[in-house]
């Protein structure tokens, strides 16, 4: 770090720390690479080292932290707990982290049927306290040990929930509190059961990729907890599990909340790792719901009849919990020991399919990385939300590579991503629409779509201060 630059820092603390403590202002060389870094592969650009982290408690230290960057120009980038499958995380230019993780209080109003917390809450954390009192938070991602509330929200993903069954985290959110990038602070939406009709300014903060305002406190309607059963069908190839999920949304069954598949390669590891008997086939995890567990069994059945007319080396309901959730984290676990065993990181893309061309975007999504040039060094590990018709096409990318070589191994992941969406007329459901999305973006919805959504960015930050560079996709000049 140069004088100039430590000065320029040590000004910033200077005037950051009379509005927030000094000790939670930080400043130190491996605190500023551990808040710029994401699930990417390599490592973070020194010349794009945020200046200073901040830890606000409040929303009016929020306010007079983004007053003071937009006094003096200086970029604002929002951090929960940098789980972004998508580059939002990467900074393109230095500035202030706001990290969110003192702002975690959680308020449980069951006389008003609705909770709120704020941005910094961990999502297992808001889940447990809400299901002591008999609720269930209607969104669970595989980062659910650490995902922030206030990021999962400016995604809006539902994550492994099937949306067709429950809906989108958004629809459950009542409203919201906000910081606009200048500073000025709104409320949102209502504390009534209704949500608005007609115009309501949540919306534009609930899967808003985090480029409209800092939330600080959300308002959910709490979800009365259900009965659950539990499935699993194994199929000798992936034609016939894909032609059995399509069979179950066009008999018309009540939707799983969880439906999950492993082709057979990636599931072998996963039940090796559980001490499981090895699959002869890829295979299917399914959770079907109701008021009673007799309700959910029966569910449970229709679905299984559904997916049993596609001849299946097994299908059946799972009785025993432990068995249960012995095959359940065989899923969980797959990305997590591939990485441990090799000391490697892994990356994934998200295909989604329509249902009509199921079978075809299925066999796409097997051979995502055949032809391209740095991927197809690497082996395909398939798995993914079939029940929300999504894959998830991973290979795990050697330490030993060079950043170049990593970094074209991510762009071709995204461009091959792209392709597939574009093939189905799809979209990402569940890591939002911009940082390396963004070609995907104007190629999708038009360039109209996309000079639309930047005009609306102006309205909201005229100065371009809130996470510059997710919106632009590439590197600011």
């Amino acid at each position: 770090m140069t004088n100039m630059e430590s000065s320029g820092i040590d000004r910033i603390v200077k005037e950051l720390a009379k509005i927030v403590p000094e000790k939670y202002i930080l400043t130190h060389i491996f605190e500023r690479i551990k808040s710029s870094i994401d699930t990417f592969p390599y490592e973070a650009e020194r010349r794009n080292l945020p200046y200073a982290i901040v830890m606000p408690k409040t929303k009016e230290e929020v306010s007079e932290i983004l007053k003071y960057a937009n006094r003096i120009r200086v970029p604002v980038f929002i951090r929960g707990s940098g789980t972004s499958f998508t580059g939002a995380s990467r900074y393109q230019v230095p500035g202030i982290v706001i990290n969110t993780h003192r702002m975690d209080e959680i308020e449980i109003y069951e006389e008003f049927g609705f909770f709120e917390c704020g941005p910094g809450c961990i999502c297992e954390s808001v889940a447990k306290e809400i299901e002591t009192r008999g609720f269930f938070l209607p969104f669970a991602p595989g980062s659910r040990l650490i995902a922030s509330m206030g990021g999962l929200i400016a995604n809006n993903t539902s994550a492994h929930v099937v949306d067709a069954s429950i809906g989108k985290p958004g629809d459950y959110v009542l409203g919201l509190e906000v910081v606009l990038p200048n500073g000025e602070i709104i409320e949102t939406g209502t504390k009534g059961l209704r949500r608005p009709a007609g115009t309501d300014l949540t919306k534009f903060f609930v899967g808003g990729d985090g480029l409209f305002g800092m939330v600080t406190k959300i308002r959910m309607r709490l979800v009365p907890a259900f009965e659950m059963a539990y499935g699993i069908a194994i199929y000798k190839d992936l034609k016939s599990l894909a032609k059995g999920v399509q069979r179950i949304y066009r008999e018309r069954r009540p939707l799983p909340l969880f439906m999950e598949f492993m082709e057979k390669k990636t599931a072998e590891i996963g039940y090796k790792i559980k001490g499981l008997e090895i699959p002869k086939g890829s295979v299917i995890l399914f959770v079907s719901i109701g008021n009673s567990k007799e309700g959910a069994s029966q569910i449970a059945n229709q679905i299984l009849s559904s997916l049993v007319a596609e001849n299946p080396i097994e299908a059946q309901q799972i009785e025993e919990v432990e068995l249960w959730e012995k095959l359940w984290s065989s899923r969980e676990v797959i990305g997590s020991y591939l990485m441990q065993e090799s000391g490697n990181q892994w990356s994934s893309a998200e295909v989604v399919s329509n249902l009509m061309k199921l079978e075809e975007c299925m066999d796409d999504a097997s051979h995502f990385n055949y032809d391209l040039p740095v991927l197809s060094q690497l082996t395909l590990y398939l798995f993914g939300h079939i029940g929300g018709l999504t894959m998830h096409p991973g290979v795990i990318i050697p330490k030993e590579w060079d950043n170049e070589k990593k970094k074209r191994a991510v762009d071709e992941k995204f461009q091959r991503e792209a392709e597939l969406n574009l093939k189905y007329s799809t979209c990402g459901g569940e890591w939002g629409q911009f940082a390396k999305r963004t070609p995907f973006f104007i190629k999708r919805y038009g360039k109209e779509s996309y000079e639309l959504v930047k005009k609306i960015k102006k309205t909201f930050d005229p100065n371009n201060i809130l996470n510059p560079g997710v919106l632009e996709g590439e590197p600011q000049q």
